[in-house]
């Protein structure tokens, strides 16, 4: 009978959970002993535990925090902001998929991240910085967080991402291709000193179409890779290969001058385009197999992100981001 008993109480948690969406306190307790599944991706799992437990952190910093004067008031008690807070679910669901699925790539490759290595990591950091007080004490009061939850949830899959990214960069094919590709053009750029013909046989991109002209621009406007080659360069001079997030660049500077107190310099380059890694991910979430149970949300496989069900939640969260694309209650 008892038996029976905890078996009817765990389906009917279950119903309360997925079907009525109910989050009382008893409720809450259950699912930290029950590992009810929030998101199943793979052979691995969010649970539901793991996702409210975010979301309360979530919302722990955005109350402890003063944005007066910003002009922001949140409140997520009124209807908007319980909108805005399921926004933030979505996003913190939609991460902890995509931390399942690096790490789950990671370790196929090889990868294997362990407390100990975690922990040493953020020691060094702390040391070096003369952090670990201050660390300990804001974690605690902005997230309620200790010291080791932040290692899972923060430095684990930020680990697991860069040495991931270190690892597909050094060995995929789309990458090595680049490279090779962007070698080959400066060697015939050495060889015939002709950068147009050069743009012409190994560019791609928008500038391509121009015979490698960017135009005008000041050092903010440029990504840091270059402009901290750019302004060390004179006038008509060549740069070597420059690696940057999108890719490979070599930057040809035409012209140079000062306006408005701001030194410019007028651009052309030869650019072999890189698949980003968040470009890369994209591809293997939409090669995944990941199922969301919760009533509110689905996985869109076609774009590799969790949705939502509802029109209205879709339609508000829109709404958002083209006319608040920096509204503080989503961000983070």
């Amino acid at each position: 009978m008892l038996l029976l008993g905890i078996i009817g109480y765990l389906i009917f948690a279950a119903i309360l959970i997925y079907a009525v969406r109910s989050n009382n306190p008893l409720i809450k307790k259950t699912t930290r002993i029950i590992p009810y599944p929030a998101a199943v991706v793979g052979n691995s799992m969010v649970t539901v535990n793991e996702l409210n437990e975010r979301l309360d952190s979530a919302r722990k910093f955005y109350e402890n925090q003063d944005f007066s004067n910003m002009g922001i008031r949140i409140d997520f008690t009124t209807d908007d902001g319980k909108k805005r807070l399921e926004i933030k679910k979505k996003y913190i669901l939609n991460k902890m998929i995509e931390d399942k699925i690096i790490e789950k790539e990671a370790i196929r490759q090889g990868i294997k991240i362990t407390p100990d290595i975690i922990s040493q990591e953020v020691d060094r950091q702390m040391k070096e910085y003369d952090s670990e007080s201050f660390t300990k004490e804001n974690l605690a009061k902005l997230y309620g967080w200790s010291i080791e939850d932040f290692n899972e949830i923060i430095v684990k899959p930020g680990m697991y991402r860069e040495r991931l990214a270190e690892k597909i960069k050094a060995e995929d094919p789309s990458f090595k291709e680049a490279k090779e590709k962007i070698l080959k053009a400066s060697e015939e750029l050495k060889k015939t000193h002709d950068f147009e013909n050069t743009v012409k046989n190994y560019s791609e991109g928008e500038s391509a179409k121009n015979k490698g002209e960017l135009g005008w621009f000041s050092a903010d406007q440029m990504l840091p890779e270059i402009s901290n080659v750019v302004f060390g360069l004179e006038k008509g001079r060549v740069s070597e290969i420059i690696e940057s997030s999108l890719g490979y660049h070599i930057v040809s500077v035409e012209d140079k001058k000062t306006e408005d107190g701001t030194d410019k310099a007028r651009l052309k380059q030869i650019f072999v385009r890189t698949k980003t890694f968040g470009e890369w991910i994209t591809d293997k979430e939409k090669n995944s197999k990941a199922y969301i149970p919760l009533r509110e949300f689905y996985w869109n496989k076609e774009l590799g992100e969790v949705e939502f069900k509802s029109e209205d939640l879709k339609k508000f969260e829109e709404d958002l981001k083209v006319n608040f694309p920096s509204d503080i209650s989503i961000m983070f």
